[in-house]
């Protein structure tokens, strides 16, 4: 039975300062459940000295919300959890940036694009991975990246995809066919009009116009920029909204007929409603990874270098997936994936697809400028 917590969590879902505090034990707790052994606790960790008994995290919704794990963390550990979550790696560095390295947070998740943005102008700090024993459990492809090489300041957590996902029912009726790439919201956007969502994500959403006009997801031409600005006007009168989470209900219940979704978002709904589907578009999509990483002064390091240890058991690393439909990170949890997300095809993707679609990477400030400038007329007009 898929759990109740796939119908609450998404990854982008923003809980703007929600917070969650897992109840504890006492702080003494968290030593003897650090002496265990590394596949099965957060072993080698640091002394109680250094530990404070209460770890700031800010997130995805999917990663700071998930009670079950951050119950089961605070239980064996004695460490309290409190999470604030953001629906978008730009809104996470605002508040970072803000703070002037002062934020309480000692665990952040940004994706593979914005890890490469913030180490620059050092926002964070290097991996001791001398106190992450699991990192043994990595997939050595998500170790060998470009954005982060051999991981220095970052920890892979989560994979997926930026894809299609729709009510089979919604578009069978409007339009007669079923999506199979990005052209199909243009050649259907009059029978769309008012029954499709877009991200609400600058990178993500001009990516994909870029990708449909065969430019690269991370162009720094103006001009195409401005045609891929120009490509989504075009499709402007048919999107009732630019929202990253809310279209779930709206698209179960029919009255949204195709939604731009990331993968596990998609996939969940598709995991709790037979009239749902996701796909990953045939012509290629946007591939991504979330991290977790440490701000540059955390004031509870120690903490969190025994929450990502955590984090990376494969029983617990397989539950983090089984709860949001995200790929994993992590070779040795694929054998604990729920048999019903194992066997969708979205879930894994051929390398063939993964070949067809590409990464978001570091823009200049000045190009994000452009992007900036024409997501504001985009969204406000």
């Amino acid at each position: 039975m898929i759990s109740e917590n796939l119908s609450r969590l998404s990854r982008r879902k923003f809980l703007r300062n929600s917070a969650y505090v897992a109840s504890g034990l006492a702080a003494s707790t968290a030593i003897s459940a650090c002496n265990a052994s590394t596949t099965s606790s957060p072993s080698q960790s640091p002394t109680q000295s250094k530990v404070q008994d209460t770890l700031y995290i800010y997130g995805w919704a999917t990663y700071v919300d998930n009670e079950e794990i951050l119950k089961d963390f605070t239980a064996e550990t004695g460490i309290k959890i409190v999470g604030d979550s953001y629906d978008s790696n730009e809104v996470m560095l605002a508040k970072l940036q803000a703070s002037s390295g002062k934020s309480n947070y000692s665990a952040i998740y940004p994706s593979d694009y914005m890890v490469t943005q913030m180490i620059a102008p050092g926002l964070l700090a290097k991996v001791d991975k001398t106190k992450i024993p699991n990192l043994s459990n990595l997939d050595r492809s998500f170790v060998k990246n470009a954005y982060d090489p051999e991981n220095v300041y970052s920890v892979p957590i989560s994979w997926g995809t930026t894809g299609i996902a729709y009510n089979v029912k919604a578009v069978q009726k409007s339009i007669g066919s079923e999506p199979k790439d990005w052209s199909y919201l243009w050649e259907h956007k009059e029978q769309l009009k008012g029954k499709l969502t877009l991200l609400n994500d600058v990178r993500e959403v001009m990516a994909m116009a870029l990708h449909t006009l065969k430019y690269d997801y991370n162009s720094t031409d103006a001009a195409q920029i401005k045609q891929a600005f120009e490509k989504l006007q075009e499709l402007k009168p048919s999107v009732a909204s630019f929202e990253t989470d809310a279209w779930r209900d709206r698209l179960i219940a029919g009255d949204l007929a195709v939604a731009m979704a990331f993968s596990g978002d998609g996939l969940s709904v598709a995991r709790q409603n037979p009239d749902v589907k996701y796909i990953i578009p045939e012509s290629g999509a946007s591939i991504w990874t979330d991290t977790i990483a440490i701000p540059k002064d955390a004031p509870n390091t120690e903490a969190a270098y025994i929450w990502i240890n955590y984090l990376l058991r494969p029983e617990v690393a397989a539950k983090v997936s089984n709860s949001n439909s995200f790929g994993t990170t992590n070779k040795s949890a694929i054998d604990r994936i729920a048999p019903d997300l194992k066997n969708i095809a979205a879930w894994s993707p051929t390398q063939e697809s993964i070949d067809k679609g590409g990464r978001l990477v570091k823009l200049d400030p000045a190009i994000l400028q452009i992007y900036e400038s024409y997501w504001t007329k985009l969204t406000s007009t």
